[in-house]
């Protein structure tokens, strides 16, 4: 398998951050763009609307301030008066500078005989027809009391007309009515001046609820449909005649904009100020690419010092590598040593100090082996002494009852000898305690279990016959493969703390033997004494050192359990408290080579 060039990884881990870096801070400048020139837009938009609203108030205010002057009052206060006063008398002073702003002034008396002043192109004109062909103010105004301006959107939507009423100089009778027509387009143009002044990016226009462009900084576009003057900006328009509001970019030949709209409602007009942003488009693009460019070259340099790094860091580790190998196969004595600017030096000096304290641990558990060695051999010779004196004890205290019986005096004789041959071995086992910690075992051979049932119970259980009930059900034989002399201090070791679970009343002890259904070799001691609960059968029965008596030192049943298991069987318990317990051994009887 051809292994993988380590620069092209190191490259392609350096260059993946690198781009993503890259192109986040490419999305983020484009994103920034949008935000700054949004910003800029929206705060256009609102000081346009201030603007506007200016307008609106100032044109309404001039008006209102014709309608009082008592120029107009005179001429209309009598109905012969509009038709002979001289044009010119009307031009004051005082009434052009409020004039100035209107595309006409049309001035009615009572009887709805109209005066006009139309805007030319350079001056104010005058025309005197008697109100034919005039557009009326509105019949609210004749009942208006006190000068309340009324306004009214042009049939065309390119103006706005004022209304109001002319009072005579008291201000308690109507005597006439005034009309001013003010252009949008004009009002638009003068509100948007100083926006446009500072920027030629910049454009401003109003469309009304037709889609029809009211106004624009590009004089051509007046008066034409939005869908066939921008088609890119068809979108917003829809939105500002539906009186919608918000910021939205658009294309158009010229470039690219980001737009803020909002509806003037009491002029039924969408309005609408837009930037050119195609120079910070371009800018951020310029500058995401220069990005990408330099991650792509940064990428290979900094794979190279990687690879340089690592590879200096790959000599450390293979050091500390040998070094712990060599420990894990017993080399306790080694030490790692590596330079201090090597950055695996800390972890050597680590390793090395765990390495000392292993070592001395080792050396302390030696000596723990050995005293534990030398405790468990006590307690095992203690354990196999104690059964040993436990059975003379039991001749002994029934020698003054039973002495004067034969069979008794031959029992009891062949029990001392028996009793006087285990204390022998325990003196041998002494005399090699190598062997005897060791826990060897002498190779099973086929014995028949029914002579030694019956020994063990006529050496201990039979001298308790006067106490207990005691029970056997024994075959005529019964071979196993196993160490015969184990298994007889097994059973032994059963039959006695049978008898002894049951010291506190009398009890019956059940000895029996046979065959399972498998044909293994079976032998079971059950007694009715007190019993064990299932916490203690599963955490400590069968554990050294556990046990419930006040003076046993907990070897017994795991002795028991180990013979057992060298002669290739299994012992089972089964106990319910205030019932008894039942031990029951099961041993092989087939050759030991070609057993499972």
């Amino acid at each position: 398998m051809t292994r993988r060039n380590p620069y092209l990884t190191y490259s392609g881990l350096c260059a993946i951050p690198l781009l993503l870096l890259a192109g986040l801070n490419y999305w983020n400048g484009l994103r920034s763009v949008d935000s700054t020139t949004g910003a800029i837009v929206q705060n256009d938009l609102n000081a346009f609307n201030v603007a506007v609203d200016t307008e609106l108030r100032e044109r309404k205010s001039d008006f209102l301030r014709l309608s009082m002057m008592r120029d107009v009052q005179y001429i209309v206060s009598d109905k012969e008066r509009i038709d002979v006063y001289p044009q010119g008398m009307f031009l004051t002073l005082k009434m052009l500078p409020l004039m100035r702003e209107f595309e006409s002034l049309t001035i009615f008396n009572r009887d709805r005989r109209a005066f006009v002043f139309r805007r030319g192109e350079s001056e104010w004109t005058t025309v005197n027809d008697h109100g034919a062909g005039f557009t009326e103010p509105d019949p609210a105004v004749w009942e208006l009391q006190g000068t309340v301006p009324l306004e009214r959107i042009g049939s065309a939507g390119k103006t706005v007309e004022y209304s109001a009423p002319i009072h005579d100089e008291k201000g308690t009778n109507t005597i006439g009515g005034l009309i001013g027509v003010l252009n949008l387009d004009n009002m638009f143009a003068r509100a948007a001046r100083g926006l446009e002044s500072k920027s030629s990016h910049l454009m401003v226009m109003a469309v009304d609820r037709s889609g029809k462009i009211v106004y624009h900084s590009n004089r051509s576009l007046k008066d034409l449909q939005v869908n066939q003057a921008l088609p890119g900006f068809n979108t917003i328009a829809n939105a500002m005649t539906n009186n919608g509001s918000g910021v939205r970019e658009f294309k158009s030949p010229a470039g690219s904009y980001l737009a803020g709209y909002s509806p003037v409602p009491q002029l039924k007009i969408g309005v609408a100020v837009a930037r050119d942003r195609s120079a910070a488009l371009s800018s951020a693009h310029r500058w995401g690419i220069v990005g990408l460019v330099f991650a792509l070259l940064a990428a290979p340099i900094g794979a190279y010092l990687l690879d340089q790094h690592v590879q200096q860091r790959s000599k450390g580790i293979a050091q500390v590598s040998a070094d712990v190998s060599a420990i894990a196969k017993g080399e306790f004595d080694r030490r790692i040593l590596l330079e201090s600017s090597d950055d695996y030096r800390s972890l050597a000096d680590n390793i090395n100090v765990v390495t000392d304290k292993l070592r001395a641990q080792i050396a302390r558990e030696e000596e723990t082996r050995q005293f534990e060695s030398f405790m468990r051999l006590s307690a095992m010779l203690t354990h196999d002494l104690k059964n040993a004196i436990e059975g003379l004890s039991l001749t002994v205290g029934n020698m003054e009852r039973h002495f004067d019986n034969p069979q008794f005096r031959a029992d009891a004789l062949k029990g001392l000898t028996d009793a006087a041959n285990k204390l022998k071995a325990l003196v041998a086992r002494l005399s090699r305690p190598m062997t005897s910690l060791s826990g060897e075992h002498k190779r099973p051979t086929n014995v028949d279990l029914v002579p030694i049932i019956q020994r063990v119970i006529a050496i201990t259980a039979e001298p308790q016959r006067s106490k207990h009930s005691i029970v056997t059900r024994l075959p005529p034989s019964l071979y196993a493969l196993a160490d015969a002399a184990r298994v007889e201090e097994v059973l032994e070791n059963l039959v006695l703390n049978a008898l002894e679970a049951m010291t506190d009343k009398g009890g019956t002890l059940t000895i029996e033997a046979g065959q399972t259904a498998n044909g293994a070799p079976m032998f079971a001691v059950s007694d009715t004494g007190r019993g064990m609960s299932r916490q203690f059968i599963d955490t400590r029965l069968f554990r050294p050192f556990a046990t419930t008596k006040r003076t046993g030192i907990g070897l017994g049943l795991y002795t028991c359990r180990e013979v057992i298991r060298a002669s290739g069987g299994s012992i089972e318990v089964d106990s319910v408290e205030g019932a008894g317990t039942t031990f029951r051994v099961v041993l092989p009887s087939i050759p030991h080579d070609r057993r499972n």
